[in-house]
C-alpha cells in the first residue's frame, strides 16, 4: 500500500499538466521580476529599428545607387539559384549571429556590461531597420514583401533570442555590480549564466536555418524566378 501511494504521488508531481503549470508560473514570476529590463531592451530595439529606417531614407544618391546595385545583384542571384549552397550560408550566418551572442555574453560577464549590451541590441536593431527600409524604398511594394520574407523573418527570430540573452546578461552584470551573490557562489552562478546564454543558440540556429534554406526559394518565387 505504501509503495502504491508513493508511486501515485510520484506520478502526480510529474504529470504533464502540473509541469506545464509550474513552467507557466516560473515564466510569469521571472517576467514580472525582469519587466523593467525587457521594457528597456525593447525600447532600444524600437529606437534602433526607427533610426535605421530614417538613415536609409537619408542616404546620399551615390550611396543609394551603390547599395541598390548590390541589392539588385543579390536578388538576381537568388532568382537564378546562383547563391552559395545552403549549408555554406547556414554556417556563415550562424557564425555571424553567434558572434553577436558571444558579445552580449562577454559583456554580461563584466561590471560594465549593461551599456555594452544596450548598445549591441541597438546596433543589431539599427541594422535590421536599415536593411528593411532600404529594400522597401528601392523596390516599392515588392520590396516590402521581399524585406518581410528575406530579412525580417530571420531578424525577428534572432532578435527574440538576442533579447533573452540581453536580459540574462544585464541581470548577471547587475549582480556583479551590486555584489548580491556571495563569493563562494560565483562559480555556480557563472555556470548558470553561461548555460542560459548557450540556450539562446537554439534561436540563433533556427534563424540561420530559415535564412539559409527557407528564404532563398521563397524570395525566388516572389520575384518570379
Amino acid at each position: 500500500m505504501k509503495a502504491t501511494a508513493w508511486v501515485a504521488r510520484r506520478r502526480s508531481t510529474t504529470s504533464p499538466s502540473l509541469l506545464w503549470f509550474r513552467f507557466r508560473r516560473y515564466v510569469a514570476r521571472r517576467a514580472s521580476q525582469e519587466a523593467h529590463i525587457v521594457a528597456f531592451l525593447l525600447g532600444m530595439v524600437l529606437a534602433g529599428l526607427a533610426f535605421g529606417g530614417v538613415v536609409a531614407g537619408e542616404l546620399r544618391p551615390s550611396d543609394k545607387l551603390e547599395l541598390a546595385n548590390q541589392l539588385e545583384a543579390f536578388l538576381l542571384a537568388t532568382m537564378h539559384g546562383q547563391l552559395a549552397s545552403g549549408s555554406f550560408v547556414f554556417a556563415n550566418r550562424l557564425l555571424s549571429d553567434a558572434a553577436w551572442l558571444g558579445l552580449v555574453w562577454l559583456a554580461g560577464s563584466s561590471a560594465v556590461g549593461i551599456p555594452i549590451v544596450a548598445a549591441a541590441v541597438f546596433a543589431r536593431a539599427f541594422e535590421t531597420g536599415f536593411a528593411v527600409a532600404f529594400t522597401a524604398l528601392q523596390f516599392g511594394w515588392k520590396g516590402i514583401v521581399v524585406a518581410s520574407v528575406g530579412i525580417f523573418v530571420h531578424q525577428a527570430i534572432f532578435l527574440f533570442a538576442y533579447l533573452v540573452a540581453g536580459v540574462n546578461a544585464i541581470r548577471f552584470s547587475y549582480q556583479i555590480v551590486a555584489q548580491s551573490v556571495p563569493l563562494y557562489q560565483w562559480t555556480v552562478q557563472f555556470v548558470r549564466y553561461t548555460g542560459r546564454s548557450a540556450m539562446c543558440l537554439g534561436g540563433v540556429m533556427l534563424a540561420a536555418a530559415i535564412q539559409a534554406f527557407v528564404v532563398p526559394p521563397m524570395v525566388s518565387r516572389l520575384l518570379g524566378g
